[in-house]
């Protein structure tokens, strides 16, 4: 039995359909939870009652299994070495057996601009290969996370972006969890090494694999409820030594990764057997995967993407009966790069913002090789030049205050927003970046208690001059009064 799909779904759908016959090749945003999978089903269906050929492409295996059922097409995937192509018909494929079947390839080029490309995660820059061998295909991309400076791709090989709601939108509509965001601030993490734009994971495991890490780790698992957690790490070894501390220490955990044998039986553990209440995994399950029931997820490393803080987080963000909140313990202190999950985010402009050429990222941290005197990275716990290896330092592993970031912001859950005080309205604007939104309020406000404006700005850190260049009108300010959740 197909969903009925919400209104903003088929909104977003119409507005990509519109895109595409303007742009060729459009983004199609879309938060984690917001029914993507529902939208490319509508999609596809009207491509091919308008006579089109679709093909959508996928190139994780979770996802193509989800997509196959979804949208009921004929499956290319590393069992078909060849078939044939046929007009009108809608063909769900693995990037990766595509790219190595020509004859399919060819017979899909003959379509030209009749055919769709369908593709999800389409910041993945696999797809780009096929594209190119594809020119005269129209192509819509599908993402959670369209951000141009970590997917240079993006503005290359797409001309538009339709944008979905907001993951704080989806909230306060009640279809997406409300979350707290707890963080422990770590004493050093100089020891975590950076290579090719992302955290190595070597220094992942040396970081957060110390015992002290794992102490801390389980006395916020004995003080905060959950009913099922899973840990998201940046390695197999990590996933490994952990689950295995977990159990040792008395928790119900089990671990799911490719290397795991039987491994559909392991994530069954948690998932549906019962024996379980803790997985511990690494980001291939932060997409593709659905398990509503999480209501805790623990960030037990650093990442510097954005897009897989994103998606990690966002596997606890399901509606389950008798689940209105879901908790982040955040240990890499992810949140400070990437802001808050409820944040709103410009993504009509992220897209298409790319690092320009040249352009400079700070200067580099060097240190002089305490052996042999070289100067390597600050970062370097070996030197590239002698071999000398730095030694751990114990304390850097100490674990700081656990913080809520988001207690500010559930003092306010239950509230109008006509009913906050100028400091809470502030409080409102920066946690949820909605200070366009807040501005509008505060104005609307002071049009029936002077010097809201004022008290507003102030809680705000504006300077005084900001008040001098608002405009208040003389008929009445609307906005959108809702209870927050």
């Amino acid at each position: 039995m197909k969903k009925t799909p919400r209104q903003y779904q088929i909104d977003i759908v119409d507005r990509t359909s519109r895109s595409l016959a303007k742009n060729k090749a459009v983004i199609l945003h879309a938060p984690t939870g917001a029914g993507k999978s529902l939208m490319i089903d509508m999609i596809v269906t009207r491509c091919i009652e308008k006579g089109k050929t679709v093909l959508v492409l996928s190139d994780a295996r979770k996802i193509y299994n989800q997509l196959v059922k979804e949208c009921n097409g004929t499956e290319i995937n590393a069992n078909v070495k060849s078939m044939m192509v046929f007009p009108g018909q809608c063909y769900v494929g693995m990037i990766q057996t595509l790219i190595k079947r020509p004859m399919i390839i060819a017979q899909l080029q003959e379509l030209g601009s009749n055919l769709i490309l369908l593709i999800d995660e389409c910041h993945i820059s696999t797809s780009t290969k096929l594209i190119d061998y594809l020119p005269d295909a129209y192509r819509i991309g599908c993402t959670a996370t369209p951000y141009g400076v970590l997917h240079k791709h993006l503005p290359t090989y797409y001309n538009d972006l339709v944008e979905g709601p907001q993951v704080d939108w989806l909230i306060q509509q009640g279809y997406l969890t409300n979350y707290r965001h707890k963080s422990r601030v770590p004493a050093d993490t100089s020891l975590l090494e950076i290579r090719n734009g992302e955290v190595t994971e070597r220094s992942n495991e040396i970081v957060f694999g110390a015992q002290r890490v794992y102490d801390g780790l389980f006395e916020d698992l004995k003080e905060f409820a959950y009913k099922k957690c899973v840990i998201f790490v940046a390695s197999i070894k990590q996933a490994e030594a952990l689950n295995e501390k977990l159990n040792e220490a008395g928790f119900g955990s089990t671990r799911y990764h490719s290397q795991v044998e039987h491994g559909e039986y392991e994530l069954a553990k948690f998932t549906s057997l019962g024996m379980a209440n803790i997985l511990v995994t690494i980001k291939s399950l932060s997409k593709g995967w659905d398990y509503p029931p999480i209501d805790m997820v623990v960030l037990m490393h650093k990442t510097l993407s954005t897009s897989v803080y994103q998606q990690e987080i966002g596997r606890g963000s399901r509606i389950y009966p008798g689940k209105d909140m879901f908790t982040v313990l955040d240990y890499g202190m992810n949140w400070k790069q990437h802001g808050l999950y409820f944040e709103d985010r410009p993504y009509s402009e992220l897209w298409k913002k790319v690092k320009r050429k040249g352009e400079a990222e700070g200067p580099s941290a060097c240190k002089s090789c305490v052996s042999c005197e070289s100067i390597i990275p600050v970062s370097a716990r070996i030197c590239k030049y002698c071999g000398y290896e730095y030694p751990v330092p114990e304390q850097v592993f100490a674990q700081g205050e656990l913080v809520d970031l988001t207690d500010e912001y559930h003092d306010l859950v239950g509230k109008k927003i006509s009913e906050l005080t100028p400091l809470e309205l502030a409080n409102y604007a920066k946690l949820k970046n909605k200070r366009p939104f807040a501005i509008r309020v505060a104005k609307a406000r002071e049009q029936i208690a002077q010097g809201f404006l004022m008290d507003f700005a102030a809680n705000m850190g504006y300077k005084r001059g900001w008040l001098d260049h608002q405009v208040i009108p003389n008929e009445p300010i609307e906005f959108t009064d809702i209870v927050l959740r």
